[in-house]
């Protein structure tokens, strides 16, 4: 997307992105395609540019932090530390006064449970869950009895909200 609005104001894009299937290909001016760990290909990528932003929040911190030692990175990189986290996001979210559905952090199958008040509700992985991966309907506790999944990772439990429209909001 931000390609799209670079290309309409002059501006050359060039994205980095693991992917070689990345969406932005189509868009930009250059696709650079590595793996995030490679040192190397980060800072070949940095040194094209003038400044970077990102509009995909499963880029390691620890990448963005290295590129801003080299360019200005927009926002800044430790916003991504927020937003690669489901918990951490709304937290931050509630915390500057804007509403969200209610939620508790969801450690075991225990805390969903304890949190029955939430049910009907969404069970969402804390990290790396995005367009329904990772997420279950939970409509009751007998469901949430039944539940098979792995709890070494964080999840968040939501409650299930009437809605007309779902829109996706940039906060800045």
């Amino acid at each position: 997307m931000i390609a799209t609005a670079a290309k309409k104001i002059n501006i050359k894009t060039i994205v980095l992105s693991n992917d070689p299937e990345a969406p932005a290909k189509k868009f930009c001016d250059e696709l650079i395609i590595s793996d995030y760990n490679k040192v190397k290909n980060i800072e070949e990528f940095a040194n094209k540019v003038d400044v970077v932003t990102f509009e995909f929040e499963n880029i390691p911190f620890k990448v963005l932090e290295h590129i801003s030692k080299l360019k200005p990175v927009f926002p800044k990189a430790s916003i991504n530390l927020i937003i690669q986290n489901r918990f951490t996001e709304k937290k931050f979210i509630n915390n500057i006064g804007i509403k969200t559905a209610n939620y508790a952090l969801i450690k075991n199958k225990s805390d969903i449970l304890d949190n029955k008040d939430l049910l009907p509700g969404l069970l969402k992985t804390c990290t790396l869950g995005y367009d329904g991966k990772g997420q279950f309907v939970l409509e009751n506790k007998e469901q949430a009895n039944k539940l098979e999944i792995d709890f070494d990772k964080e999840h968040i439990l939501e409650k299930k909200v009437e809605i007309k429209k779902e829109i996706s909001v940039v906060i800045t």
